[in-house]
C-alpha cells in the first residue's frame, strides 16, 4: 500500500480547506481506447466480446464489482479466469479518487490526515521525503461554498422574545455554477458526469491544479490558522457543522470554536514546518494562497505595532486589538475563497523552506497563545468555576455591537457584521484533555492532566469510566441535540465508548502505563467490563454506555447501538503501540533502514495468577507472548523475569527465515537487510524477541 492512503485522502483537500463528507471506493479508467483494446485481446475468448469490452473499458470511469456483473449482462466470453482478468485490466488502468459533498462541512474531517501521515512513517521512515515532494495531488471540487460573514450573521429575535441577537446561520450554500460546471462533463453517450468533473480546475479550460502533498497541508493548515475565533483560542465552526461531537449541532450557530480543531492545527503546522526544516526543499503554491498569506503577515505586524499583551485576568468582552486582527484576517480569508470558487488561475509562487520555517514558527507562537488563552477563560458548568486546570473544548460568541449591511437572508431577517464580540463558555467535554494530550511531549506533564480529569466533572465514579460531557444541566437548547436527551443518555453526559478510547489511546501514547492498563483492567475498556451490566457481547463496541448519571440504576452501564467502527480503530492504535511501539522502523545516523520492537506488556497479559490465567512458557522457561506481524510473520516474546515490558527493547532476536536458517541479533536494533525483509514479508517466517 506505502503512501497510497495518505496520497487518496490528502487529494480530498479542497481550495478552501474543507473535505467532501462521503469517500467512496476509488474508480478506474483506461482513457485509450488503443490500451482497452489491447486488454480485450488478452482476455476475451471471441470478437463479439472483445469489441464489447473495448467499448466498456474506455467508455468511462468504472469499478471492479461494475465489470464483473457487465460481463454477466453482456454475456462477455472470456479465455482467462476471473484474476487474471481483473489484473490485467487494473494494470492498463489509472485510479481516480471519488467522494461526495454532503450537508455543510465538517470541521474534523482533515484531523486524521497526521494519523495517516504517521502510520506510513512507523513503516516507511524513509519514505517521507519523496511522498511529499515528489508527488502531485490534486483538489476535490465540491457544489457547496462557504458563505462570508456578510451573508451568515443573522439578526433575530432571542428565545425569549425580549431582545436581539445574532446567529450563523446556513453556512453553506448550494452552488449552481457549480453544478453547471459539472454538468459540462457529462457523457452525452452514457449520460454520466465524468470523473474529472470533480475536481478543481485552471481557469480557462485548464486541467485539473496539482499540488505536492507538502503544499496541500500548507494550505490546510494556512486556511485553519486564518480561521481561529476573535480571541485566537478555538477553530470556527463556519462551515455549518461542528466537529468530532456532532451533537454540538448548535454551536455554529452560536457562532462557536473549538478547541480540538486548534489542538490538531498545531500539530499539523508543527509538522509543515519540520517536513521543511528537514529537507530544506521550497514549497511551490498557488499565487491565491500568497496573497492570502502575505494578508495574515501583515495582519500580525499590525497586531504587533499595537503593543498588545494579554492582561492577567483575561475579559470575556474580545479586546479591540485581536477583534480587529480576527476582522481582517477574516475578510482575507473570504477573498481568498472567492478567488478560488471556481478555479485557480494556474500561477504559482515558491516559499522557500527557510522562509516557511520561520513563519510556521511565528504562526505556531501565535497558537500557543491561543491555547494559554483557552486555559485561562476555561469552562464553566454545574460545579465548575474554570479552575479545574482541564482543557476546555468548546467556544461561543456573542455579537455585542453590529450594524445591519442591509442584506437579508432566505427568510427575510437582517444580515449584519459584527464590530465586537464577548466569549461565552461551556462544561468541560473529554474531547478537550484528549486533543491536548496529543500536543504534550513530556511525560509529568500528561501524567498531571491525567491527574487533573480524574477529579473533574468528566470521571464517572459509579462506573470508573468517564463521561463524554460533564453535568449540562442548566445549559442553552441552542447548544445542540444532546440537551433534548437524559442524563446520562447519548451525547448527554453519557459515556461515549469511541472518546473514551481516545482517551485511553492518550495514556498509552505517553508512556503513562500504569495507569492505561488501570484503565484496562478497571472496566474502562472491552473486554474487562462486567458482561451482566454491559448486556451485550464483550466482543461488540457499542456508541454509548448509560452512566451511572441516568435516572433509572437498572440501565446504567448498559452498551447501547452496536458500532464497530470508532472504537475499534482506536483499539488497534492501542494495539500497535502494546505489541509492537510507536516506531517499529527506524534511520540509523547515515540514513539506512533499521527495526526495532518496543512493546508497552504488563506481566499479566504473560502470566496471572491472580485470575487462575496460567501463562506458556517456551522450552527454556520463559514466559512467551506470541503475535503475528503483516498477519504472517509470527513474534514471540520471551519474558525471562515475567515482569512489565514497558517500552523495553529486547536484549536481543532471532530470526528465522523460510529456507530453514536463522539470525541472530545482538541489541535491541534488527540491522538493514533483515529490517528490510521483514518490511517486504519476504522470506522471513518467525523473529523471536528476548527480553
Amino acid at each position: 500500500m506505502g503512501g497510497f492512503d495518505v496520497k487518496q485522502f490528502l487529494s480530498y483537500i479542497q481550495a478552501d480547506g474543507y473535505e467532501p463528507l462521503t469517500v467512496e471506493a476509488m474508480a478506474y479508467l483506461i482513457e485509450d481506447p488503443e490500451v482497452a483494446q489491447e486488454v480485450a485481446d488478452k482476455v476475451c475468448a471471441d470478437e463479439r466480446s472483445n469489441n464489447i469490452l473495448t467499448a466498456v473499458l474506455s467508455g468511462g470511469a468504472f469499478r471492479p464489482g461494475q465489470l464483473f456483473a457487465l460481463n454477466d449482462q453482456l454475456d462477455i466470453a472470456l479465455k482467462v479466469d476471473n484474476d487474471r482478468f481483473i489484473n490485467e485490466v487494473m494494470a492498463a488502468a489509472n485510479a481516480t479518487e471519488m467522494a461526495l459533498y454532503g450537508s455543510g462541512y465538517w470541521a474534523d474531517h482533515w484531523e486524521y490526515y497526521l494519523d495517516l501521515i504517521n502510520n506510513y512513517l512507523a513503516i516507511y521512515p524513509d519514505g517521507e521525503e519523496q511522498l511529499m515532494y515528489d508527488n502531485e495531488l490534486r483538489y476535490f471540487f465540491s457544489t457547496a461554498t462557504v458563505k462570508p460573514r456578510s451573508e451568515k450573521y443573522v439578526l433575530d429575535l432571542t428565545q425569549d422574545g425580549k431582545g436581539k441577537h445574532v446567529l450563523q446561520l446556513d453556512s453553506t450554500t448550494f452552488d449552481e455554477e457549480k453544478v453547471a460546471e459539472q454538468e459540462a462533463y457529462r457523457n452525452t453517450n452514457t449520460g454520466i458526469i465524468g470523473t474529472d468533473a470533480y475536481w478543481q480546475r485552471i481557469a480557462g479550460g485548464g486541467a485539473a491544479f496539482k499540488s505536492t502533498p507538502i503544499a496541500k497541508l500548507f494550505l490546510l493548515g494556512t486556511i485553519k490558522f486564518a480561521t481561529r475565533d476573535a480571541y485566537g483560542m478555538g477553530i470556527e465552526y463556519e462551515g455549518g457543522r461542528p466537529g468530532w461531537n456532532d451533537a454540538m449541532n448548535g454551536l455554529p450557530g452560536m457562532v462557536g470554536s473549538g478547541m480540538p480543531e486548534t489542538y490538531e492545527m498545531y500539530l499539523l503546522l508543527k509538522y509543515v514546518k519540520k517536513v521543511a526544516d528537514t529537507y530544506s526543499r521550497g514549497i511551490v503554491i498557488p499565487t491565491e494562497l500568497a496573497d492570502l498569506v502575505q494578508k495574515i503577515e501583515a495582519a500580525q505586524d499590525l497586531l504587533e505595532s499595537t503593543g498588545y499583551q494579554d492582561p492577567e485576568d483575561l475579559p470575556l468582552d474580545v479586546p479591540p486589538e485581536l477583534f480587529n486582527y480576527w476582522d481582517v484576517v477574516a475578510a482575507a480569508r473570504e477573498d481568498y475563497r472567492n478567488n478560488v470558487q471556481y478555479y485557480f488561475n494556474g500561477t504559482t509562487v515558491e516559499l522557500s523552506a527557510n522562509d516557511v520555517s520561520s513563519m510556521l514558527s511565528r504562526w505556531i507562537s501565535q497558537v500557543e497563545l491561543g491555547m494559554a488563552r483557552a486555559m485561562k477563560i476555561a469552562s464553566r458548568g454545574m460545579n465548575d468555576d474554570g479552575t479545574s486546570g482541564v482543557p476546555p473544548a468548546y467556544f461561543s460568541y456573542n455579537v455585542t455591537k453590529w450594524v445591519k449591511n442591509g442584506g437579508k437572508n432566505d427568510k427575510g431577517l437582517p444580515l449584519v457584521n459584527a464590530k465586537a464580540m464577548k466569549v461565552g463558555t461551556f462544561p468541560l467535554f473529554l474531547e478537550g484533555p484528549v486533543r491536548y494530550m496529543k500536543t504534550v511531549t513530556d511525560e509529568e506533564t500528561k501524567g498531571n492532566m491525567y491527574d487533573l480529569v480524574m477529579a473533574s466533572g468528566l470521571r464517572d465514579h459509579g462506573l470508573n469510566m468517564y463521561f463524554i460531557s460533564a453535568d449540562l444541566k442548566g445549559q442553552s437548547y441552542d447548544m445542540g441535540r444532546m440537551m433534548a436527551f437524559a442524563s446520562g443518555w447519548l451525547e448527554n453526559h453519557s459515556i461515549w465508548l469511541h472518546m473514551s478510547y481516545k482517551y485511553y489511546l492518550e495514556l498509552i501514547r505517553g508512556n503513562l502505563y500504569d495507569q492505561f492498563f488501570s484503565e484496562m483492567r478497571g472496566g474502562g475498556m472491552l473486554p474487562f467490563m462486567d458482561p451482566d451490566v454491559y448486556g451485550r457481547s464483550l466482543m461488540e463496541c457499542s456508541s454509548f454506555l448509560a452512566s451511572s448519571a441516568f435516572p433509572d440504576p437498572a440501565t446504567q452501564g448498559r452498551g447501547f447501538s452496536a458500532r464497530l467502527s470508532g472504537s475499534t480503530a482506536e483499539f488497534l492504535s492501542m494495539w500497535v503501540l502494546m505489541f509492537i511501539g510507536p516506531e517499529p522502523f527506524i534511520l540509523a545516523d547515515d540514513g539506512s533502514l533499521q527495526m526495532q520492537l518496543v512493546p508497552a506488556l504488563p506481566s499479566w497479559l504473560f502470566e496471572d495468577l491472580d485470575d487462575d490465567l496460567p501463562g506458556t512458557y517456551d522450552e527454556d522457561g520463559n514466559l512467551i507472548v506470541t503475535f503475528k506481524l503483516f498477519r504472517s510473520i509470527i513474534v514471540t516474546y520471551h519474558n525471562s523475569e515475567g515482569g512489565n515490558l514497558y517500552g523495553v527493547s529486547p536484549n536481543s532476536y532471532k530470526i528465522t527465515k523460510d529456507d530453514g536458517t536463522s539470525v541472530t541479533v545482538d541489541g535491541g536494533v534488527i540491522p538493514t537487510d533483515e529490517a528490510i525483509a521483514i518490511r517486504k514479508v519476504f522470506g522471513i517466517v518467525s523473529i523471536d524477541a528476548y527480553f
